[in-house]
C-alpha cells in the first residue's frame, strides 16, 4: 500500500502492543511474567503484543501496577493508534464516484480556502476530507441530498447541480453554527424591522455589518454569501429552531434596487409563514405555488406602500423629479422606484441609468 496523507501506510503504523515488547525486552521480562502481575492470561497479552488485539481498561490498569507506568500512557498509545488508523480508513474510504463530485466544487473549495475555512491540502484525499469535516457529511456523494433543505430562490434559467447546491447549503448551515442570536423573531415588531431597513437602505454604503446587526436584534441571522455554477441561489431561508431564522442572500451583479427586492422577498416568506413546521421547499422565480407570488407582493407592498403607488402611478408623470419626490414619501431610495417602474415597463429600462446604485462591497468575496 502506498504512502498516505499523513506520512504512514498501514503497514507501518506502531500498534501499541510494540511498545509493551519494547519494555519486556528492556527489563528482562517474560510475556508469562508480565500476565501474571498484570492480571490477565498469557495468550490474551500475547496477541496485544503482535498487534491482534487493543490495550483494554483492565490491562492498561494491570500494566500500571505491574510495570509502574501509569494507565493512561498505554490509553492513551491505544487511541493515538485508533486515530491514525481511522486516517487510513478515511483515505480507503473514498470513492471514484466522491471524487468527482469534488472535482466539480473547485470553485466552492478555492473560496472556502481564500476565507480560511479549509485549510491547503496536499493531496486530494486530504482535501476531501477536510471538505467533508467543514460541511459535516460523511461523504461528497450525499450532499445532493440536501437540495430541499430551506426555502430556496433559485434561478431556472440556469442548470442546477444538486451536489454544487448542496455544498451551498452546508457551507450556509456551516458558517451559522458560531453565530448567536439573543432576541426571538417576533413577526409584530415587522413594520419597526421594515423601518429600519429602509433607513439603512438609504446610507448607499457597505451596509452589510448594519444589516447583521439589524437583524440579528428580530431574531434573524442574515449573511450575504456568492453563489457558483452549478447553484444559481438568490436567497436561502431557513429555520435555526423555534425562535430564530437563517436568511442569507447571494450576489447578483452588484445591482442594488435588486439586492433590496431579494431581500425583502425573503422577508415576505418569514412574514407569511411559509416555512410553517416545514423547513424544506424550493422556491424558484417562477414557482407557481402561491407562495412565490405572495413573497413578491410583501416585497413591493413593504417598500411602497400599495395605495400611495397606485396615486404616483395615475398621475403619468415619470419624470426625475416626481419620481425623487415620491421616492422620500416612501423613505426610500429613487432607484428602488425607478427600477419598479422599469420593471413595469412605464419607462424603457435604459431610462434614468445613472440614477441605479451598486453595491462596491457586493462584488468582493463576502
Amino acid at each position: 500500500m502506498g504512502a498516505k496523507t499523513i506520512g504512514l501506510s498501514r503497514d507501518l503504523l506502531i500498534h501499541p502492543g510494540e511498545t509493551i515488547a519494547d519494555v519486556l525486552e528492556e527489563r528482562n521480562i517474560t510475556q508469562k511474567e508480565l500476565a501474571r502481575r498484570a492480571g490477565v492470561s498469557e495468550p490474551f497479552l500475547c496477541d496485544v503484543i503482535r498487534g491482534r488485539k487493543d490495550i483494554s481498561k483492565g490491562l492498561a490498569k494491570g500494566l500500571e501496577y505491574a510495570l509502574g507506568v501509569k494507565s493512561s500512557f498505554w490509553l492513551n498509545l491505544q487511541a493515538n493508534y485508533d486515530a491514525e488508523l481511522l486516517m487510513l480508513d478515511e483515505e480507503d474510504s473514498i470513492e471514484k464516484e466522491e471524487r468527482s463530485v469534488y472535482v466539480k466544487m473547485k470553485e466552492i473549495v478555492a473560496y472556502l480556502k481564500r476565507q480560511s475555512k479549509i485549510e491547503e491540502s496536499k493531496t486530494e484525499s486530504e482535501a476531501i476530507i477536510s471538505l467533508r469535516k467543514y460541511l459535516r457529511v460523511n461523504r461528497l456523494t450525499g450532499l445532493k441530498s440536501f437540495a430541499t433543505d430551506g426555502a430556496i430562490r433559485i434561478s431556472d434559467k440556469k442548470t442546477v447541480d444538486p451536489y454544487i447546491l448542496g455544498a451551498w447549503i452546508c457551507m450556509c448551515q456551516a458558517d451559522a453554527l458560531d453565530r448567536k442570536l439573543s432576541s426571538k423573531f417576533d413577526k409584530a415588531k415587522m413594520d419597526k424591522l421594515i423601518s429600519a431597513l429602509k433607513r439603512i437602505m438609504k446610507k448607499h454604503a457597505d451596509s452589510q455589518p448594519e444589516l447583521v446587526d439589524l437583524f440579528a436584534d428580530y431574531g434573524v441571522d442574515f449573511s450575504v454569501a456568492p453563489n457558483f455554477r452549478g447553484a444559481p441561489v438568490q436567497g436561502y431561508l431557513a429555520k435555526k429552531n423555534e425562535e430564530h431564522y437563517q436568511m442569507v442572500l447571494t450576489i447578483r451583479g452588484a445591482s442594488a434596487d435588486i439586492f433590496w427586492f431579494s431581500l425583502f422577498h425573503e422577508l415576505g416568506h418569514i412574514a407569511n409563514g411559509d416555512m410553517g413546521k416545514q423547513r424544506s421547499y424550493i422556491d424558484s422565480e417562477d414557482n407557481s405555488d402561491g407562495k412565490e407570488l405572495a413573497a413578491d407582493v410583501f416585497a413591493r407592498n413593504a417598500l411602497i406602500d400599495p395605495v400611495d403607488y397606485d396615486l404616483f402611478i395615475q398621475k403619468k408623470d415619470f419624470g426625475i423629479r416626481a419620481i425623487k419626490a415620491f421616492a422620500d414619501s416612501q423613505d426610500i431610495p429613487d432607484y428602488i422606484v425607478i427600477a419598479r417602474l422599469q420593471h413595469e415597463q412605464k419607462i424603457p429600462s435604459t431610462r434614468f441609468t445613472k440614477y441605479k446604485v451598486t453595491y462596491k462591497w457586493m462584488m468582493r468575496d463576502v
